[in-house]
Order: C-alpha cells, then structure tokens, then sequence
C-alpha cells in the first residue's frame, strides 16, 4: 500500500503562444497566459503534490523567448514539482521548442519527460513513481502507451499521455490509446491530454481523465477546467475539477486538437 496521502493538480492543452495576442484582463497577453497562472493559482491554494502538464504547453515548436519567460516565473510560484510531457502540437523532434528551453533548466523542481521511448521520474519523498513517453511525431505509428513499466508495489504508479481514446485502435487516427491499454497499464492514475473538454476515462482500476483545456474559448462544450486528483491509501483515487476560466470577453482564436 503506498505510503501517503497525495494530491495532484492535472492540465494539459493550454497551447500559450505569445504571438497571437488579445486583450485578457490582469495584465496578460493572452486568454492562454491567464488561464495557465490560474492554474498555477489552484495548485498553490490546493497544496498540491505534484503539478501534471500532460502536452500541448506550448501551441507549436516556434514560440518565442518570451513565452519561455512567462512559464518559467509561473512555475516558480510552484512550491511542489512540476511535471511536463511533450504534446501533438509542442512535438519532442529535431525542431522541438523544449530543445529550446533554458529558463526551466535551473529549476529543479521541473521536471520534463522528454524520452521517446518513454522515461521513469521518482518521487520517494512522495512515494510517487511517475512515467511518460514523449511524443517525436504526431502520426499513426505513435501508440502513447506503449513501453509502460510494471507495476511497482508500495508506490502510487502515475501515467502521463497525450493522445486519443478509442475503442480500438483503427484507421488513420494518429496517436491512439485503447481502452484495453488504460485498463491494462498498471497506473494508479493517468493525467491525459489532447482532448480540450473534460472527459472521464476511467477503465478497470485506473482511473484517467481529460482535464480539457484551462482556456474556456478551446473547448467546444463549457471547458476551462483543471482536474484535482486525491490519491489515498485507504479510500483509492478521488478526482473534482474547478473551474479556472468562464470569462469569454472575447474569444480566443481556435486550436484544434486531432
């Protein structure tokens, strides 16, 4: 039985791209800024754990330095770590934005799953074992799964994974996670990302969510939420989403997510 009590706070898709500016109230350049700072916000007022990014920080591979900047100084107000998995639209390839990446690199508490084949980060203080497989290409051959360790005992086993949920795995859809493989993967709970509204996919014993996008103007159906996972020893996995974005002053340019 893991050893503790664990919260974590979960976002993915906030695709923050400094060049597409729009009014957004408090100072920032963007909706996308706004909505990523209340996201660091919950993760303060909840103290979480961990905080989980599971793809798409960053809305393409030509950011500029800027925005590098912005997320360095909102991680910072992190007080836990942080965990960063590479998206279908910030790809870990030869033109990758998180090659570009010095700012985070003197925060220690950062820590970027940026490993193809896929890659382990421990947490003993935690009793935390978490793992993520970084996307090189956004393409059918792509299988977000695949690779996931055996299950350690004594620890909470966390996944991370960018990807679509389907039945089964079938035609042309790039970077596709079977129910089976949610199922089947050994996680205690699994942070996923590409899908912009909140989504429970939960199979078997691990529970897996979509937190959607924290920027409301993304998600087709009312989105801008992030997910607050509670990993306990005697009760199991509890998870509740907040609300970080219902303001639509004006609507941010769309960002699809296949």
């Amino acid at each position: 039985m893991p050893p503790r009590r664990v919260k974590l706070v979960h976002t993915s898709d906030v695709h923050l791209d400094g060049r597409f500016s729009s009014e957004a109230p408090d100072g920032f350049r963007n909706p996308a800024e706004r909505a990523f700072a209340a996201v660091v916000d919950v993760a303060l007022e909840e103290a979480a754990d961990l905080l989980l990014i599971a793809g798409d920080l960053f809305d393409n591979n030509r950011v500029r330095e800027e925005d590098f900047a912005f997320v360095a100084a909102q991680l910072a107000r992190v007080a836990c770590p942080v965990i960063a998995l590479p998206g279908n639209h910030d790809v870990h390839d030869g033109q990758s934005v998180w090659r570009r990446i010095t700012a985070l690199d003197a925060a220690n508490h950062v820590h970027l799953l940026l490993d193809v084949a896929g890659a382990s980060i421990e947490f003993p203080e935690l009793g935390v074992t978490a793992w993520g497989r970084a996307m090189e290409a956004h393409t059918p051959e792509n299988e977000p799964l695949d690779g996931t360790p055996v299950r350690r005992q004594g620890v909470w086993n966390i996944g991370l994974a960018h990807g679509l949920v389907v039945e089964e795995r079938a035609g042309i859809g790039s970077s596709q996670i079977t129910r089976r493989e949610i199922r089947d993967s050994g996680f205690d709970y699994l942070a996923l990302g590409h899908v912009h509204v909140w989504s429970d996919m939960s199979e078997g014993p691990t529970t897996a969510f979509y937190p959607g996008s924290p920027v409301a103007g993304y998600a087709s159906d009312p989105g801008g939420h992030v997910a607050i996972a509670t990993l306990c020893p005697q009760q199991g996995v509890g998870v509740s989403r907040r609300l970080v974005d219902a303001r639509e002053a004006e609507a941010p340019r769309a960002v699809g997510f296949l």
